[in-house]
């Protein structure tokens, strides 16, 4: 996991030091870098939604990982795992907006 937060930074993305939760899972925070700066899910990645295909192609994540997207509404989010299926990620999650999220979480 390690050389895979590495490869997120030197994208440019922000990797929060618990970057996976619970059975596996990975949080995304799709939202742009000053949104996620200004309060986040615990654990989660910031990759923007419409930077997504990338940024989780660079985790080398198996398809069937439990993802969770989330970002303001829900919007961005839904975007950003039509993209991951096309991509063949199959156990994909609209969180919704960051306090549904926050909730979702157990935060």
């Amino acid at each position: 996991m390690l050389r895979k937060m590495v490869a997120l930074l030197a994208l440019g993305w922000t990797v929060s030091v618990n970057a996976q939760v619970e059975d596996n899972a990975v949080w995304i925070d799709v939202r742009t870098p000053a949104e996620y700066a200004s309060g986040h899910v615990d654990g989660a990645l910031n990759i923007p939604w419409d930077a997504i295909a990338t940024g989780v192609a660079a985790l080398e994540l198996a398809p069937d990982t439990p993802v969770y997207l989330y970002c303001g509404k829900g919007g961005r989010a839904e975007k950003a795992k039509e993209a991951l299926a096309g991509e063949g990620f199959t156990a994909l999650t609209n969180a919704g907006g960051i306090d549904d999220a926050r909730k979702l979480a157990g935060e």
